[in-house]
């Protein structure tokens, strides 16, 4: 028997509400225990917290500068690159060491705050961990946002300079690389930017890489909390438990005359494949490792996960 469409749509609207029902009572239950826990150990874990955000986000990097100015390995690096690189970025992040001297004080009622946000659920806790991991590692991003900067021009440099040795020229208009006749001054100034970029890119491309390491293990971190966040927020919980008891109460994208038939429009969202396959396939596309190596090998920005739509289609 085929399914009126009204039919249908009272049957999607009642498992959507059920559904969004008991995902936000299982949000809240498991904000409560999470409170319960942070309340029970409110002292511990600020120790914790106030003890590592200096030693892991300033003294570790600045022992890691420290060691790349002074030819690590063996790795003869530029002298006044390298210096101008540590000097640099030691004193970014001393200022926001001060910044985090300062805000220590508040940090009693940072854990008020994450308390009281965990009675709205355990996922507006996560969403202000998130939003504090950004305050808290602006330096990094700072830094990575510098260096990755360098290191992409001078990647540009390079590649321009390949052009000039080959006797090609890229056009712009047309968006294609063009034969081109070069002067011998030009041959010689290019022959000596090339020159300073090569004795310059190992030093640009070591830093480049200790602060894209950094960048690609926040990323990580962002990744799995926001997969954890979007699983939370959309999880089916009501129709597995249907599909579990009563199999033929789940809404579907098909209905059987005989043959099957796919009805007209977009899914309803409403199924287990829709929730799991979609989620998966944006948060899998974005975080795709092969994308990140090559955004990182050419200097672009890494980016956390765009919640626009309009944003997704510009990354990608």
């Amino acid at each position: 028997m085929q399914v009126l469409p009204q039919n249908q749509a009272n049957i999607t609207s009642i498992y959507r509400y059920y559904n969004n029902v008991w995902v936000i009572l299982n949000d809240m239950i498991i904000g409560l225990a999470f409170r319960q826990f942070m309340c029970q150990n409110r002292d511990v874990l600020n120790a914790i917290v106030a003890d590592g955000l200096e030693s892991t986000l300033a003294l570790r990097v600045q022992r890691v500068l420290l060691w790349l100015d002074s030819w690590p390995a063996g790795l003869k690096l530029n002298t006044e690159l390298s210096g101008f690189y540590s000097h640099g970025f030691m004193a970014l992040i001393a200022q926001w060491t001060k910044f985090l001297h300062r805000s220590l004080s508040f940090l009693p009622a940072i854990s008020f705050l994450m308390e009281t946000t965990s009675l709205l659920g355990m996922t507006m806790a996560l969403s202000l961990f998130l939003d504090l991991l950004r305050v808290l590692t602006a330096h990094l991003h700072a830094c990575y946002l510098v260096s990755s900067t360098i290191y992409r021009h001078i990647l540009m440099l390079i590649g321009s300079l390949w052009n000039l040795f080959r006797g090609k020229r890229y056009n712009a208009l047309r968006n294609r690389t063009d034969p081109w006749d070069y002067d011998v001054d030009q041959l010689l100034l290019g022959t000596i930017l090339f020159t300073l970029a090569a004795h310059l890119f190992p030093t640009v491309l070591v830093y480049y890489a200790v602060f894209a390491s950094l960048r690609l293990s926040l990323i990580v971190l962002y990744a799995s909390c926001e997969t954890l966040l979007a699983f939370m927020n959309h999880f089916p919980l009501f129709g597995l438990m249907l599909r579990s008891k009563d199999p033929q109460r789940l809404p579907g994208r098909w209905t059987t005359q005989r043959k099957m038939t796919e009805l007209d429009g977009q899914p309803s969202g409403d199924t287990f494949e829709y929730f799991i396959g979609e989620l998966w396939r944006r948060l899998a596309q974005h975080y795709h490792p092969i994308r990140l190596g090559k955004r990182m090998l050419m200097g672009r920005v890494l980016d956390t996960f765009p919640h626009s739509p309009a944003l997704a289609s510009q990354n990608h």
